[in-house]
């Protein structure tokens, strides 16, 4: 899993311009604002990001990368 900052304009996502090793392929796509976010929200996003790494980083959902 990899966790990539970006913009939504009101259209479309836009990525930043330098990614780098990242193969094209379907996303998920979680809208968290960080203009309305709390104070804790660097926590939540860590939180969420372990959480996500723990279900898709694993040898038996491996078999999906491939597709």
């Amino acid at each position: 899993m990899l966790a990539i900052k970006a913009v939504f304009d009101g259209n479309k996502i836009v990525l930043p311009e330098k990614l780098v090793n990242v193969p094209p392929g379907e996303v998920i796509v979680i809208f968290e604002s960080l203009a309305t976010a709390g104070p804790d929200i660097d926590e939540w996003m860590e939180l969420q990001e372990e959480a996500f790494a723990r279900a898709w980083d694993n040898d038996e959902d491996s078999i999906y990368d491939s597709l």
